[in-house]
């Protein structure tokens, strides 16, 4: 029962580390803040314990750097006088400026542009940061080192099972009954393959270390045949061998997984791996050249056609490369130039983004597909290097112990944990690892067990550990951060759960100014509790603010408008609210809050229109125009939403020229748009006009001209329908259709012999088509037919 009761804080680390990944890789509420809430645990009753035995508390490496970043995070989130903010960070203060002088005055503002994704952030490194010391401190025996290591390794080998299995089997759903969003590329327990692959390349030379470790010993002065033997024999070749397949399982994992840079950077480790090894004068040339072997035959069994595909879709005609992710770090210089020195708030990447985004289309980017420029815009330079600082000061002393080591265990097991940092810093530069709850768990695990590794001994007589005992004070430590954290993680997590949960009562009710006082009032009382246990989130003033509109209480719905729109400035709904709101007030301001807006959504096609019609109603027509082209040019489906307005606000004939695309399928919508309202001049423009862009295009399709030539056809304008014809024969020599309808007209105007060539055209083209061969059987017989 004591020795229980001793190892509860270790069973309570060991159930974090398996909970990270089969919790679906940590990513959502749930699984995070009960991650956070089992580090919290595990800190509280290492103490308890540690104070108990009046055990003695270990320096960490590299303390001092992390605990200044979790400060900086909280400096960040912490308000300050707009003036000072402006001096510290004017690219945080002009995202303020429009909203700082509505409702009530004398309001401070943070660093970052949105707190509750920072104070989300907080909590999340936070945990990382305590968990490394808790990995620290608890491996410092080298028996819990031995059993962490073997447990962590096992679970890899049984999730990369069950990750191919479940890709074969069931590529669509995790575990075989949670469904995933289409083409999300699901792996194992993540919905994400890159961050499978993540996780597994930072695992798998761990369990390379422990596949050398235990090796059997061989006598090479002895016959081959008794060598055999004993390789067999050995009790360590159980383990052996089983390591062997669990680590060429791990592989072929990320190559089933198809993430480049988890194959990538897979690869890069292993040399690096091979590499360290040779420093250390550890034979093992042969034992890798098995593997490597072992590997091929597994792809070569799942097959080599779908990674070979997916390297060469990144691979352009002219042998460039070609991704998404570069024009995405093209947008974030423009954060990091604005945000240099402070960032605009650790979390708020997607929040920030969209205001400097130039691909066009919905393309939403949650994160920079790099960690290391999104650390760069969230925390700036004073983040990056703390960051920095924190990392290699860990790897710095971790190899500086392994070097020195004698012990073949610390050695390997340093060497793989080494590794598998480095693996993950390189697939950091594609992805983004470092934000799904489980990888970031692990890289910070990883980081305790090479500090662990270079510093446990597994025998010993006096120490357990060459790590000095830290002081008195620092004693303190775990019960301080363990009740912050799991405070916060209660008052954040639970008070955002309290917050939806008593909104759900009401969201059912649609919010309109025609809805009775008495469900008013219900909803009202509803956000007004929301409001209380989420106070971070802006979403419920701004709902609140529209209630109080339909309740004739504008002042009071002024108020909630800017406190929604101060929680969260970056969201164009909230500023564009605030700005209409506030137009018959101040429309100088009123303008400056729907532009922010406009510049800021996260969905901008769902403000423009709003944008526009203020414009146009303020009289400001030219800056209309430019705002509607675009947006037409960045959101090509919009044409249609875009109709109304034109013809609602009698736009010229030069001002939709200018606003339209120079496309042809954009110029023909508004033609048939115009002919619905009757506008039969205005849609004949527009339609003929649309073939004037035909050389624009990729590919010429037959409707561009079929559709004049049926409204002309319609238009008893046959003279006019017949030039359109032979435009579109000219253009589409091979479409037998336009044959056949020319055929037709000159069969109808008596010009048989005309119409005989058409149809043998058509018939050329389309052996087949029985209607072309009775039309010309018809005409050989006199028959008159038209189309």
């Amino acid at each position: 029962m004591q020795k229980l009761e001793k190892n509860i804080p270790f069973l309570f680390f060991l159930l974090t580390l398996f909970f990270a990944p089969l919790a679906f890789g940590t990513v959502e509420t749930w699984s995070i803040a009960t991650v956070e809430l089992l580090v919290g645990s595990t800190a509280l009753l290492y103490f308890f314990r540690i104070r108990k035995e009046k055990a003695a508390l270990f320096k960490t490496p590299g303390l001092l750097p992390l605990a200044l970043l979790i400060g900086w995070i909280c400096f960040q989130l912490i308000p300050l006088p707009p003036a000072l903010v402006r001096i510290l960070a004017p690219a945080t203060f002009q995202v303020y400026a429009p909203i700082l002088s509505i409702g009530d005055s004398g309001h401070w503002i943070p660093l970052t542009v949105m707190q509750k994704a920072t104070s989300l952030e907080l909590l999340r490194v936070s945990c990382y940061g305590l968990f490394y010391i808790l990995t620290v401190q608890l491996l410092s025996h080298g028996g819990r080192l031995q059993k962490t290591v073997r447990w962590v390794v096992w679970l890899a080998i049984a999730i990369a099972f069950l990750a191919i299995v479940q890709k074969f089997t069931s590529p669509d759903k995790i575990y075989w009954f949670r469904p995933t969003p289409p083409n999300a590329g699901t792996v194992g327990p993540w919905v994400y393959h890159n961050h499978y692959a993540g996780f597994m390349e930072m695992l798998c030379p761990l369990a390379l270390a422990l596949f050398f470790y235990y090796r059997p010993t061989v006598n090479y002065s002895e016959t081959l045949r008794a060598r055999v033997a004993a390789l067999f024999t050995d009790a360590s070749s159980n383990r052996h061998f089983f390591l062997g397949f669990g680590v060429v399982l791990i592989m072929s994992s990320v190559l089933v997984s198809l993430s480049r840079g988890g194959v990538i950077s897979m690869s890069l480790s292993l040399l690096l791996f091979l590499f360290l090894l040779s420093r250390k004068k550890t034979k093992t040339g042969l034992l890798f050249v098995l593997l490597f072997c072992c590997i091929l035959l597994a792809l070569s069994w799942f097959g080599w056609q779908p990674l070979l595909s997916k390297f060469s879709r990144a691979i352009t005609e002219t042998g460039g490369i070609k991704d998404a992710r570069f024009m995405i770090w093209k947008d974030a210089g423009g954060i990091i130039r604005d945000f240099l020195f402070t960032g605009s708030g650790f979390g708020t990447f997607v929040d920030i983004y969209p205001q400097y985004r130039t691909i066009p289309g919905n393309l939403v980017a949650v994160h920079a597909h790099n960690d290391y420029i999104e650390l760069l815009t969230d925390g700036g330079l004073i983040g990056f290097i703390l960051a920095g600082w924190f990392v290699l000061a860990v790897i710095a002393e971790g190899w500086k112990k392994i070097t020195i080591r004698r012990d073949r265990y610390a050695i390997l097991v340093g060497i793989g944990a080494l590794t598998g940092i480095v693996s993950i810093l390189l697939h950091s530069v594609t992805d983004f690892n470092m934000h799904n709850g489980a990888n970031g768990l692990y890289f910070f695990f990883l980081c305790g067990v090479l500090v662990s590794a270079g510093n446990t001994r597994l025998h010993f007589r006096t120490r357990p550990t060459l790590l000095k005992p830290a002081g008195r004070r620092r004693k303190y430590l775990f019960p301080v951060a363990g009740l912050l954290l799991f405070f916060m993680v209660l008052l954040v997590h639970g008070g955002g759960f309290l917050a939806a949960s008593s909104y759900s009562n009401v969201s059912s009710i649609y919010l309109n100014q025609h809805l009775a006082d008495a469900k008013l009032q219900q909803v009202r009382r509803a956000l007004v509790r929301s409001k209380t246990y989420d106070p971070l989130e802006g979403f419920y003033p701004a709902t609140l603010g529209t209630v109080e509109l339909y309740l004739q209480h504008r002042d009071k719905a002024l108020l909630q408008y800017a406190k929604a729109a101060r929680l969260d400035p970056m969201n164009g709904v909230y500023l564009q609210n605030l700005g209409l709101f506030t137009a018959d007030r101040s429309p100088e301001q009123s303008k400056a809050l729907l532009a922010a807006a406009y510049e800021r959504a996260l969905h901008k096609e769902r403000l423009i229109l709003t944008w526009a019609g203020w414009l146009l109603q303020a009289g400001e027509r030219q800056e209309a125009v430019e705002v509607l082209k675009n947006g037409l040019q960045r959101y090509h489906r919009l044409l249609v939403s875009y109709l109304p307005i034109l013809v609602a606000y009698s736009f010229s004939r030069e001002e939709i020229a200018n606003i339209l695309p120079e496309s042809t399928s954009s110029w023909i919508r508004l033609g048939k748009f115009m002919e619905k309202r009757g506008k039969l001049i205005e849609s004949e423009y527009y339609r003929s006009h649309a073939l004037k862009y035909l050389d624009q295009e990729k590919i010429i399709r037959p409707w561009y001209f079929g559709q004049l030539y049926s409204f002309y056809r319609r238009q008893k304008q046959d003279d006019k329908a017949l030039a359109v014809l032979r435009q579109a024969i000219e253009r589409l020599p091979d479409y037998a259709p336009f044959h056949v309808y020319l055929g037709n007209y000159y069969k109808k105007e008596g010009i048989d012999y005309r119409a005989r060539e058409e149809y043998e055209q058509a018939l050329l083209l389309e052996p087949g088509n029985e209607k072309i061969r009775k039309k010309l059987k018809q005409l050989k017989g006199g028959g008159r037919n038209s189309l």
